[in-house]
């Protein structure tokens, strides 16, 4: 049976321009000739040349070039009103913009798959002109309503930049499948399923031209694919007419794989557990004789660039099932799942031998995406003085070489934090709104124990209030913080677990963005909330004095282990108790005072170092070289679990399909370094507080800390007012510490 064409779930028809339906071919040349105008003064707003390449037909190209030079009528671009004719140095530019292309999922079914016989004419064009500056790109790149939605073979970017050494342009997407994962949303998942089948290769083998811009390309297996087309997903078109084939950072079908599970995706769309599937990461080599400039910067003026890349999707259905299926040739030496031939591949069956994709400029794509300076020339050395810029590029470039040692790396260690000046807890169940205050505290103290530099990507246009920003905080540390605007929404704020799990987009594409922008800079990287404090302890005066003695027990990942904390209610202000609907009990809101630190007053553990009963939410510090992909909590995919069989071997480790990370450790909370973890308590958790405090086995969220000396045991201890003790103080975070920590900040000036 015949799959129904999948068109958008919300009603709208996938715009399509049928050959059939041609009015055009009933009325002849010229009526062809006024549709033509007409379709492309309100779709295309196309510039000279494109129409000479699109429209070589009957002689009307001269006619078509006068009208579109001539006009001064408003054409339509992704919704907002635009002017064709503005400022010459207007039209030059070129703007970003995405072509949408028909699906018909119907085809899917059908062996061989059938070409697409798409044309230029067949496409829809989105043009986004507020995408006008490099520095400001995550900000003005239409996340948030994404040509996905519509065209879900484009994937969702998020954040798109040049890697330091000018060799590859890197993309952030996010899968847009998980947005909405639940059993009400099957129409929705089965309509976005092209968007998963991105995270898949394809081979491919170029036809045609001898030269590669001019090249055509088929399906092809992985024996008669290119070298370069062995494993690919994407055409990647520059502005100077060379086409490269896109690279994925790892394979995301051998991580299933050596994780253990049977598939990567599900046809029902019940995969979010599968963390790694939450992230496209993938990148587009630079043609060698842009490389150079890529690498400079030279190519950006003005802070707008002046070289793009266009991506074109090769749009294939996704393959369910087991993940070694159609594993690539440097995976051929591992094990399959499913062995049988009706669990594996066959492209000949699948594709055909004759499956030519259509021409770039018929595709359904992204165009002009540009392509801006690495980032440390965009947020770091910010200098626009050519000689300057120059001197930073050879500087990075030496950063990203291979250095056993580190030595010439900018930074030792660096933090990364998606946050904001408020925001709502998952499920919208609670508003916290004191992220500027603990952005302060936490950025001074994390200076103060040894970690180089911060990267803030700054949430708060997201929010409620819209016009709040952590700018005048970041400004307090010039040349300490790298703030970078990050205005995306979450997809889906709902808690982790249930039917319909949260996805949290942007921030798990900020950490990504952070990870890859400046990691190649730093020896080692953490990513954080900012109400997570990574206190040394023992003899240890400095992060980095643990990383480095970890460094030489070989370690890569240093996991931290996480218990909420508690905050003491002698510390906080006075309690205000309080009656209303929401809370006829009686609550209060537990506000840190203003002469006081979040770091003092939440330092009340559940439990004495070390801690026993954690929760599952641990932080880590990583070398990002090592590390691949890392989600929030772990460090999900890399260099060794990517490895085959034979190269595990030669770097002498046992091979095992179901992998676990062996260069991993959990610090020493005595010894070596603690995480203290003080996550807001707000007023709707202190129902009762006077009461539940002073049971045997409180529920209680505010702290009463132990008597020095005193431990848990079997007979409950309480204080003289009847409270039940149920945390404890670390000493060496109140005595050294906190004290540190004040006098660091009554150093700082303030803004202004």
């Amino acid at each position: 049976m015949k799959r129904p064409r999948a068109d958008p779930p919300d009603g709208r028809a996938a715009t399509t321009v049928a050959s059939n339906t041609f009015p055009w071919q009933k009325a002849g040349a010229f009526a062809f000739g006024m549709y033509a105008i007409t379709n492309l003064l309100l779709l295309n707003s196309f510039h000279v040349s494109e129409l000479n390449a699109s429209l070589q037909i009957n002689g009307f190209q001269t006619f078509l070039r006068n009208s579109i030079t001539s006009s001064t009528g408003a054409g339509i671009r992704g919704g907002a009103s635009s002017t064709i004719g503005k400022r010459n140095d207007e039209r030059r530019r070129r703007v970003l913009a995405a072509y949408l292309e028909p699906i018909d999922q119907s085809d899917w079914q059908i062996k061989p798959l059938p070409s697409r016989n798409t044309t230029a004419l067949s496409l829809t064009k989105h043009a986004y002109p507020e995408l006008m500056s490099c520095s400001k790109l995550p900000e003005q790149w239409p996340v948030d309503e994404p040509p996905t939605d519509q065209d879900p073979f484009l994937p969702w970017i998020h954040d798109v930049f040049p890697t330091a050494d000018g060799t590859h342009i890197q993309f952030v997407a996010q899968n847009r499948r998980r947005c909405q994962s639940g059993r009400a949303f099957g129409e929705l998942k089965t309509f976005l399923q092209p968007n998963i089948a991105l995270f898949q290769h394809v081979p491919v083998k170029r036809i045609g031209g001898k030269d590669k811009a001019e090249a055509r390309y088929r399906l092809s297996t992985h024996e008669e694919a290119d070298d370069d087309g062995i494993e690919t997903r994407f055409i990647c078109r520059f502005s100077n007419g060379e086409e490269t084939l896109s690279v994925f950072n790892f394979d995301y079908d051998y991580h299933t794989y050596r994780k253990m599970y049977k598939s990567t995706f599900t046809e029902e769309g019940f995969d979010n557990h599968m963390i790694w599937s939450s992230q496209l990461l993938f990148k587009c080599p630079v043609p060698a004789d842009l490389v150079e400039t890529v690498r400079s910067g030279s190519s950006v003026v003005d802070d707008y660039a002046t070289l793009f890349v266009d991506l074109v999707p090769i749009r294939t259905p996704p393959r369910y099932g087991y993940p070694t299926q159609f594993l690539q040739p440097r995976f051929q030496d591992v094990p399959k799942v499913g062995a049988d031939e009706e669990f594996e591949f066959d492209a000949d069956k699948e594709w055909g031998s004759e499956h030519t994709l259509p021409r770039v400029e018929d595709s359904g794509r992204w165009e002009n995406i540009p392509i801006c300076k690495p980032s440390l020339m965009t947020y770091v050395d910010t200098d626009d003085d050519a000689e300057t810029s120059n001197k930073v590029a050879i500087r990075q470039e030496k950063e990203v070489e291979e250095n056993p040692d580190g030595s010439e790396k900018r930074w030792d260690l660096i933090a990364c934090a998606w946050t904001s000046a408020s925001f709502h807890t998952r499920g919208e169940r609670r508003h916290i709104t004191d992220n500027v205050r603990r952005l302060r505290e936490w950025a001074e103290f994390h200076f103060m124990t040894g970690f180089d530099q911060i990267i803030i990507y700054d949430n708060s246009a997201a929010q409620d209030e819209g016009d709040d920003t952590l700018e005048p905080v970041t400004d307090l540390f010039p040349g300490q913080i790298t703030r970078i605007n990050w205005p995306s929404k979450v997809c889906n704020n709902r808690p982790g677990t249930g039917d319909n799990k949260g996805e949290r987009s942007s921030q798990y594409a900020a950490e990504s963005s952070c990870r890859l922008r400046f990691g190649a800079h730093a020896n080692w990287l953490g990513s954080f909330d900012i109400d997570e404090y990574m206190a040394p302890m023992g003899g240890y005066n400095t992060m980095t004095d643990v990383l480095h003695d970890l460094d030489k027990e070989g370690k890569k990942i240093i996991s931290f282990q996480s218990m909420r904390a508690w905050p003491r209610i002698d510390l906080l202000e006075e309690p205000k108790k309080f009656v209303d609907s929401n809370c006829p009990e009686g609550c209060f809101h537990p506000n840190v005072r203003e002469d006081l630190t979040f770091l003092q007053t939440y330092n009340c553990d559940q439990e004495e170092p070390p801690r026993k009963n954690v929760m599952p939410a641990e932080k880590q510090i990583y070398r990002p070289d090592y590390v691949l992909l890392h989600f929030v909590h772990y460090s999900t995919i890399t260099k060794v679990s990517q490895l085959n069989k034979k190269q595990t071997k030669e770097a002498g480790i046992d091979w095992r399909r179901g992998y676990k990370e062996r260069d991993v450790k959990v610090v020493d909370e005595i010894k070596e370094a603690t995480m203290l973890h003080s996550k807001s308590v707000v007023w709707d958790q202190t129902r009762k507080w006077e009461k539940t405090c002073k049971l045997n086995n409180p529920v209680c969220k505010v702290g009463i800390p132990f008597p020095e000396g005193k431990h848990r045991s079997k007979n409950v201890l309480k204080n003289e007012e009847g409270f039940t003790y149920n945390c404890f103080v670390n000493k060496k975070i109140e005595e050294k510490w906190v004290p540190k920590l004040e006098a660091a900040l009554q150093s700082r000036p303030e803004a202004g």
